[in-house]
């Protein structure tokens, strides 16, 4: 069974290393595209957009904190985090409305608890982004963060208290969901979803037309051609905006540059296969809603140009036959 599953997980997710192969404030090559569409756009005569809005669906251990991080810096006290004070709670999009009334000053709202989908505000535009990670890679995130967070939450105590695999257990027993296709859940909940709905294939259509009604769709192993993608669509609502990679709340080190294979082989040499296995067939739904998500980001990039992957190879190989013969290009037809 576990050889089954291992084939379908490196199957479907054969898209890169993990996130954040960067240093701090470094500027990789899609963000730098960017940017030079970004000032190719401002060069344009456009329809002024008004009251324009981000609205940010932060999923825990997702890369929220360091785009939180990215979007603080860029915007200031225009920056706003909205929650409920309840713990597990769900914010309606009347909820999120609401507040958005209230907040006139806000340019960008980032919330752990906003449901989908995004809502609609007379006067606003509201523009929407959502970050989809490796299920796999994303379930010992969790455990290392909570090792480290100063917390008295149950979830904090028992990471401190038990190894990763005493951790997994305790966590399918008492909050199935925080490791069981959890972004699944977060795109397709309401305030009236139940652990029930989990593994549903009605559930995964629901979070997927959710999903497709949000504006920058990006995986956090794409993070930052995501992040380029962004730079554009946000400068054109705001201009002379700049985003700035960083890495931050970043707790599993050793995680952001391995291949789906050795997260596999860790998995079931910390977990045992049949526990190994049982998170991968809980998952798959989230690894489904994953590739979508992955599709979704290629599908945008080209869109807006900025990062074109026939274009790319072409301008590659151009240079190298430049660099072979440099009178190549320069010969007149």
């Amino acid at each position: 069974m576990l050889h089954h599953h291992f084939h379908f997980l490196t199957r479907l997710l054969r898209h890169g290393s993990d996130f954040f192969q960067y240093t701090r404030g470094a500027l990789d090559v899609g963000l730098m595209r960017a940017q030079a569409v970004s000032r190719r756009l401002r060069g344009k005569k456009s329809v002024p957009r008004m009251d324009s809005l981000l609205l940010h669906y932060h999923i825990f251990k997702n890369a929220g904190s360091s785009f939180e991080w990215t979007l603080e810096q860029a915007f200031g006290k225009a920056f706003h985090k909205y929650d409920g004070a309840a713990a597990g709670a769900v914010l309606s999009s009347d909820d999120i409305a609401n507040y958005i009334k209230r907040a006139r000053d806000a340019r960008v709202i980032c919330s752990h608890q906003a449901m989908l989908p995004p809502p609609k505000i007379r006067g606003r535009e509201v523009v929407t982004s959502i970050l989809i990670r490796d299920p796999i890679a994303r379930i010992r995130s969790i455990y290392a963060f909570e090792q480290r967070q100063e917390a008295r939450s149950p979830g904090a105590l028992k990471a401190k208290e038990l190894d990763f695999k005493g951790y997994v257990e305790w966590r399918l027993e008492t909050s199935p969901s925080m490791l069981c296709n959890f972004q699944v859940h977060f795109c397709a909940r309401t305030k009236r979803s139940s652990r029930k709905d989990l593994g549903s294939e009605g559930l995964l259509r629901k979070a997927i037309a959710n999903l497709d009604q949000v504006d920058l769709v990006g995986t956090v192993a794409r993070y930052n051609e995501w992040l380029a993608l962004v730079q554009v669509v946000l400068s054109q609502r705001f201009p002379d905006i700049l985003l700035v990679v960083t890495r931050q709340n970043v707790t599993d080190i050793t995680s952001e540059t391995q291949t789906e294979k050795t997260i596999l082989e860790r998995l079931v040499r910390d977990l045992g296969p049949a526990l190994a296995d049982h998170l991968l067939r809980a998952n798959e739904l989230d690894m489904s809603l994953h590739q979508i998500a992955d599709a979704l980001l290629t599908r945008r990039l080209a869109e807006h140009g900025v990062d074109v992957t026939l274009r790319n190879a072409y301008a590659d190989a151009r240079k190298e036959i430049s660099d072979d013969v440099p009178d190549r290009f320069s010969e007149t037809a």
